[in-house]
């Protein structure tokens, strides 16, 4: 290991850059705003690498390399990145290690989020055991950074205030600059303009205190000021830091202040503003490799050309904003278990060195003649021993994560079921409440009406009789609806009740319609423009079933929203290319063969062969990310079949549609 002197003095060979290259404290990420003219910057740097150097400077000016052309080209950071790690390891130079796999994890951020993840760990690994308080800090925003995209509030922040209370514990004030501004940041993202304002003001007053740049720190405080609708000072905010990212040539903040001033000017309703500031900005993320500033700028570019009536542009900047959702988000899905079973990973890893060594060392012992080569054998085999115990307990304590996290995403399912059965109910419920108000009211006039002068000899008692004939008849009207208001509350206090239920003759025809009804609702209800063609050929001689009311309704309404979902998808097609398209969903039942025979059949999307073979297994989805769990078919099934003794199957044709059938024994 280099000792500090030597690397002091190795940076004072160096002159003014030297100074430079000695605070490794920024790093990818915001930070990268402070290091000025990232061009003369980066030719100075090479120019130094083909001088004589000791091989840890030139891992130091390898990362530095990286550092500056992560704000220019992620690509070409990574390129750099890669030689410090390869060097660094070479000559076993574990600072210089952890310090490449930051930055290697930085340019890895932009194409794939686990193994991103996986490096910044090793590389916090390392920091921790040579106790670099600041690249620990470093690799801890870094991981932060990766949570905020996942949109993991707790995680984020949580990982941002331990880098923030490591600038306190060190009082390194331009570090605190960087973790003040991404905490402000990322409460802005969560929609918590106050929380974000308090931060980015304290950032800012510290920046200009400390005389550095605030590039990142304005376009933050543009969208404060965007969010709270002050639109000329959120507007002099973002042409400020696209000024400073300009000067500093930091093509990212560039990015966010451009898409920050084209969504003021899509808000305010100049689309042509918008367009041009959100072309640039799609531009500069294009030229860094910025992912997703130009998922961020395709996003509003289609937006805004939707609303010009301009589809040609909106579908080319739609599948740019698509190709970038995949190659950011497509494995987020799996990164809440990645971020849980990592550690199980590496120490099964460190087992299974632990047990080569130990091998190898037996095999050494037997060579061994005598009573000392017994000892020796005893003692390795009572360590191994140990070691198989610690590591059946740490293998123990990580599938009770992983389960953890498995019942965590059942509970979301369950609630995003919830959600969609109470919208459905909510429809229903209004239709009666509406008519107990409307025959209320015609009562009370015709009340009116018969209520009059008693002494009135010109009174007609016929007419009165027909009104208050009339009167009785609303007060029936009043009396049905109101128990049919009624019965749905119950159904609704079925559906949320817990514990194990018991089976009930049931009318399936009926729980059949009633479930179509509530998912067709509940789903009019947020895309009020979607409509369907319901077709119910359902069997009248069809026999009471002994069923899980609750239950089967569950896994028919998942159903019928799973085949709502395919036909929105198909129509969204078509809309583009301008075929006709009826969307149209079928569903029947009838008795064969001893048992009752459900068929759900929509002419959707339909699915290959490859998804139909997973289709059933947990956390499997073809729903966009965030808009499902992949818990909804495998928990329909288990219903079906543990529950009920039945079968759940499904037929599909890729392009023409699909078809879900329930077996359930009669």
């Amino acid at each position: 290991m280099i000792s500090l002197i030597t690397r002091v003095s190795a940076f004072r060979r160096l002159g003014w850059l030297g100074i430079l290259l000695a605070v490794l404290l920024a790093g990818p990420g915001p930070a990268a705003a402070f290091v000025p003219s990232p061009g003369a910057a980066v030719d100075s740097l090479r120019h130094l690498l083909t001088l004589p150097q000791t091989d840890y400077d030139r891992v130091t000016l390898l990362c530095q390399i990286s550092d500056q052309l992560w704000t220019q080209h992620t690509d070409s950071a990574a390129v750099y990145a890669n030689k410090a790690l390869a060097l660094a390891r070479r000559i076993h130079y574990q600072q210089g290690e952890g310090a490449a796999l930051n930055r290697l994890g930085a340019a890895l951020r932009e194409s794939n989020l686990a193994r991103s993840l996986e490096v910044f760990q090793q590389s916090l690994r390392i920091a921790e055991a040579t106790h670099d308080q600041g690249l620990i800090a470093q690799n801890l925003r870094s991981i932060g950074i990766i949570y905020v995209y996942l949109r993991d509030k707790r995680q984020g922040l949580g990982y941002y205030f331990r880098a923030l209370k490591i600038g306190e514990q060190l009082h390194d004030e331009h570090r605190m600059v960087i973790e003040l501004s991404n905490i402000g940041l990322a409460y802005d993202l969560f929609g918590q303009i106050d929380s974000s304002r308090i931060y980015q003001e304290r950032a800012y007053a510290l920046a200009r205190r400390l005389h550095t740049p605030t590039n990142y720190i304005l376009y933050g405080l543009g969208n404060v000021a965007r969010k709270s609708g002050q639109v000329a000072q959120a507007r002099t905010f973002y042409r400020q830091s696209i000024a400073e990212s300009k000067k500093v040539h930091h093509l990212r903040s560039l990015n966010f202040a451009y898409v920050g001033l084209a969504e003021l000017y899509q808000k305010i309703g100049r689309a042509d503003s918008s367009i041009y500031y959100a072309r640039l900005g799609c531009q500069a993320a294009q030229t860094n490799g910025f992912l997703r500033g130009v998922l961020n700028a395709s996003t509003l570019l289609t937006q805004d050309f939707r609303q010009r009536g301009r589809p040609d542009s909106a579908l080319k900047y739609q599948s740019l904003m698509l190709v970038m959702k995949d190659t950011l988000f497509g494995q987020e899905k799996v990164m809440r278990l990645q971020s849980l079973n990592y550690r199980e990973q590496q120490r099964m890893q460190e087992v299974a060195a632990s047990q080569a060594a130990l091998r190898a060392r037996y095999r050494t012992a037997g060579l061994v003649a005598g009573l000392v080569g017994l000892l020796v054998l005893a003692f390795i085999l009572a360590r191994h021993g140990r070691q198989e115990e610690r590591a059946r307990r740490a293998l123990e304590q990580s599938l009770a994560e992983l389960k953890t996290a498995q019942d965590q995403l059942v509970q979301r399912e369950k609630m995003a079921f919830l959600g969609e059965l109470t919208a459905g109910i909510a429809h229903e419920l209004q239709n009666p409440l509406n008519f107990v108000k409307n025959f209320a009211e015609v009562s009370t006039e015709l009340v009116d009406e018969i209520n009059g002068d008693p002494q009135n000899p010109t009174r007609d008692t016929t007419l009165e009789r027909e009104i208050l004939d009339g009167l009785k008849q609303n007060l029936k009207q009043i009396s049905q609806h109101g128990q049919r208001a009624t019965s749905i509350i119950k159904g609704m206090l079925e559906h949320s009740r817990t514990g194990t239920s018991q089976r009930l003759p049931t009318d399936l025809n009926a729980l059949i319609e009633e479930s179509l009804r509530l998912a067709y609702q509940g789903l009019r209800t947020k895309e009020k423009n979607f409509t369907a063609e319901l077709i119910t050929q359902l069997d009248p001689a069809l026999p009471p079933v002994s069923v899980v009311p609750q239950d089967l309704s569950r896994v028919l309404i998942n159903l019928f929203t799973n085949a709502f979902h395919a036909v929105q998808q198909r129509q969204r097609q078509h809309d583009g290319t301008g075929g006709e398209y009826q969307p149209a969903l079928t569903v029947s039942s009838r008795v064969v063969a001893g048992q009752v025979e459900i068929s759900i059949r929509d002419n959707g999307t339909g699915m290959s062969e490859k998804v139909r073979a997973k289709v059933f297994q947990p956390f499997f989805t073809t729903k966009p990310v965030g808009e499902g769990t992949g818990l909804g078919l495998s928990m329909s099934h288990e219903i079906v079949t543990k529950g009920h003794g039945g079968t759940l199957a499904v037929q599909s044709r890729e392009g023409e549609g699909t078809e879900f059938i329930i077996g359930l024994p009669a």
